[in-house]
């Protein structure tokens, strides 16, 4: 066997490792013999008349969209028309795709040592758009682009200007020295102008050109100053036309009365705009200092006086006054005549009463508020009755007589009871107790359940022979999603459906959840679409931060240890 193919068998091993071997730690044995595996290997294939059959792939597009990582290897089988002798086995390496070759795809190499060349042999491109290029030092030094040989970088030699000229005839290159002198006259071209000689100019007065003789062209701008067609402008003319711009001028508050309420007064050559202070005559502006107002003021919305309001000559209200919304008044209020008060009166605060006080108020007949004083024998029998029972004093008792709960009285004793039973029968309600009970009905639990012991779920006709019997079927939660999904305390088993595009399930906190068990698989979206598991915060997932599943159809069950997520089956 030749050198190239046991590195493509080993090339093949390690490929099927890398797409065999799970995430744990254990060993695995495929084929014959599935109880004795080498001691040293990770996983073995043993068989007398079967091998290791890798993927086949027509094109490398689908595969590099999904970043194959290097080491990986397939079959490469391509459609007509690529050549037959592109088949082979393919190991990625730096990013690529490189055949593994045999004998014979060595042999048509170009050696480092050389090769016995014959005739149609050479080195370079075949047809198409592509150059060949010859480098040194990952720099290129010649290009070869459609029968021409171009140098990217020749060192000086001599003083002078060195050239390569080439024989039409024999297509020698050669080298000639050039004086410097010979290109020092020389202007290729001004804005694409090749005339031998180039004239600077402008077509205005005001901007010139002065040459000195020596190689200095100086361009003149003149500074305009009103009689020239052209120029530019100073800052102090600038300055000028920016002041004249500003030709209103907003002055300070004045505080005298004006019949407009504004003035245009002339300041420093310039038009002043001037607000004024109303009075009861004249429009203005309210002031900081007092002001005697004219004219109706209606204020639709709140009134708020911010400090203490006086009215120094009393208020007369002379027409009839309305207070659409409550009226608070957080001082006395004196009312010196009868008062009528037709709607809902607010006290804002009451004086508290002592245990001695009998004073009450009364409405009376015609409406009238009264002030009376009850004895405290009024006070004594409060309750009128309870149950027909009078007093005194009644007593109100528990009981746990069935088969419901109801009430019982006995008036001899003026004792209410209150039965609750216990519910024993299947026929009763009741309490539940700390003996033995059987219930009837369906019972749902909304918080926790915790049995110290064992239960036993379906036929309980026996004894639990576990912590947790079920003697019938069990139905666990299952959802569907096809979107980013938060897995809840509800969950059991989540189906992904990733057709939609990449999606993410991020784990509840293991802390507190010793011995949760929560089932995630990927139902859809091909190669293409990945399924990432994310642990709560800075847990694990046995000792990786995440857990990818990328074939549709592949599930993995993942268990809490308190800390932690462990994978338990896939």
């Amino acid at each position: 066997m030749t050198k190239p193919l046991h590195v493509a068998l080993r090339g093949m091993l390690l490929g099927s490792l890398a797409l065999l071997a799970t995430d744990t730690y254990a060993q695995l044995k495929v084929g014959d013999h599935p109880t004795k595996i080498n001691k040293a290997s990770v996983l073995e294939l043993e068989s007398d008349r079967q091998g290791l059959l890798l993927p086949r792939l027509k094109q490398f597009t689908d595969i590099d969209a999904l970043t194959p990582p290097d080491g990986m290897i397939v079959y490469y089988d391509p459609a007509p028309p690529a050549p037959a002798t592109d088949k082979g086995l393919y190991i990625r390496r730096n990013g690529a795709w490189e055949k593994m070759a045999n004998n014979a795809d060595a042999n048509s190499n170009w050696k480092l040592t050389g090769n016995d060349a014959v005739a149609g042999n050479f080195i370079g491109t075949n047809a198409g758009s592509v150059p060949l290029v010859l480098k040194g030092q990952g720099v290129d030094g010649m290009i070869i682009d459609n029968g021409y040989a171009f140098f990217k970088k020749l060192d000086l030699v001599t003083t002078g200007v060195d050239v390569l000229l080439v024989d039409p005839t024999t297509g020698k290159v050669s080298r000639r020295t050039i004086s410097e002198s010979a290109f020092s006259t020389a202007i290729n071209s001004l804005n694409g102008d090749k005339t031998a000689a180039q004239t600077l100019s402008t077509d205005a007065a005001d901007y010139s050109f002065a040459h000195d003789g020596a190689g200095d062209h100086k361009l003149t701008i003149s500074t305009q100053d009103g009689t020239k067609t052209v120029g530019l402008l100073t800052k102090a003319d600038y300055v000028r036309f920016d002041n004249a711009t500003k030709a209103l001028v907003i002055t300070g508050f004045n505080t005298t009365p004006n019949a407009n309420g504004l003035s245009i007064t002339t300041i420093a050559g310039n038009p002043s705009l001037a607000l004024h202070a109303a009075d009861a005559t004249n429009p203005g502006a309210l002031t900081a200092t007092d002001q005697n107002i004219g004219g109706n003021k209606t204020f639709k919305n709140n009134l708020i006086v911010d400090g203490s309001g006086t009215i120094s000559s009393g208020l007369t209200v002379t027409g009839a006054t309305l207070l659409k919304d409550d009226a608070v008044i957080n001082k006395s209020l004196q009312v010196g005549t009868t008062s009528e008060l037709k709607g809902k009166v607010t006290l804002g605060s009451v004086a508290a009463g002592t245990a001695t006080d009998l004073d009450v108020l009364l409405l009376g007949t015609a409406g009238e508020v009264v002030k009376k004083t009850l004895p405290s024998s009024a006070f004594n029998p409060v309750i009128n009755s309870i149950n027909g029972l009078t007093g005194p004093a009644v007593t109100i008792n528990n009981g746990i007589q069935g088969p419901d709960v109801h009430f019982t009285q006995d008036a001899a004793t003026q004792t209410v009871t209150l039965h609750i039973p216990t519910a024993t029968p299947l026929t009763d309600r009741g309490l539940m107790s700390n003996g033995d009970q059987t219930f009837k009905g369906n019972k749902k639990l909304s918080d926790d359940l915790a049995v110290r012991t064992k239960v036993i779920v379906g036929d309980t006709t026996a004894l639990a022979n576990s912590t947790l019997q079920v003697t019938g079927s069990v139905s666990m939660n299952i959802v569907n999603v096809s979107a980013d999904h938060p897995m809840t305390d509800a969950d059991n088993t989540i189906l992904v459906d990733c057709s939609g595009g990449d999606r993410k399930v991020t784990l509840l906190t293991a802390v507190g959840r010793k011995g949760r068990v929560i089932t995630v698989k990927k139902i859809g979206g091909t190669l293409a679409r990945s399924l990432q598991i994310l642990p709560s915060g800075a847990e694990r997932i046995e000792d990786g931060t995440d857990y990818f599943i990328y074939n549709d159809w592949t599930f993995v069950t993942l268990q809490s240890d308190g800390a932690n997520w462990f994978i338990i089956r896939k």
